[in-house]
């Protein structure tokens, strides 16, 4: 590695030592669902991104946010994963490219922490796209899965026999669209996150 190359990784780790002297409570949480064209972000594309952003200390909703992007290699795309959000050419006539959308995440919630109900392969998707892009973001470099919370909340308790987040949502009596949509889903998780946050904070 150039001397050019060590020190763009100095800084990159400089600005992660300072990012992280913020103090998880008091940072936002972006609650981040996305449709995909298929399951391997090497091949396939996002279609529609859901957000949230969340005041980490009182969980109440700052600010949401849509948006559909046009797919440019829809050839490629798994056709069971562009049923599920529905899409057909005509609704996705005025969607926003994939880089514009990408921008307006970064603007939406600088230093957040990014949550989503198996926030892992949301946040697959997006690094490979901010990386396809050359955009930098300033997420927190932790994730918070919902999935996880729901485990240990049932982990010991009948009356539920899996972590779907529709099958969460109804044991709580969430009430979600029929219909999945990035928006609808992330509705939900942010839901069901603050109603275990809630039973996890009347036992401490």
């Amino acid at each position: 590695m150039g001397s050019l190359g060590r020190n763009i990784v100095q800084i990159r780790a400089y600005k992660m030592m300072t990012k992280n002297d913020i103090d998880f409570r008091v940072r936002n949480l972006l609650f981040v669902d996305l449709e995909t064209t298929g399951l391997n972000p090497d091949i396939h594309e996002i279609i529609e991104v859901g957000c949230l952003l969340v005041n980490g200390k009182n969980l109440k909703v700052i600010s949401e946010y849509s948006a559909k992007i046009k797919p440019k290699h829809i050839n490629t795309a798994t056709p069971k994963a562009i049923e599920v959000p529905g899409y057909i050419p005509l609704l996705w006539e005025n969607a926003k490219s994939e880089e514009e959308v990408l921008g307006d995440l970064v603007r939406l919630a600088p230093n957040a922490i990014v949550v989503g109900w198996k926030v892992d392969f949301d946040w697959w998707f997006l690094e490979h796209a901010f990386e396809r892009h050359r955009i930098s973001y300033d997420f927190d470099y932790h994730l918070i899965d919902v999935i996880p919370l729901a485990y240990a909340y049932f982990r010991k308790r009948e009356g539920i026999n899996g972590l779907g987040l529709r099958r969460v949502a109804a044991y709580f009596k969430i009430k979600m669209e029929e219909q999945h949509d990035a928006l609808g889903d992330i509705k939900g998780t942010y839901k069901v996150f603050k109603k275990l946050m809630s039973i996890y904070d009347k036992k401490n």
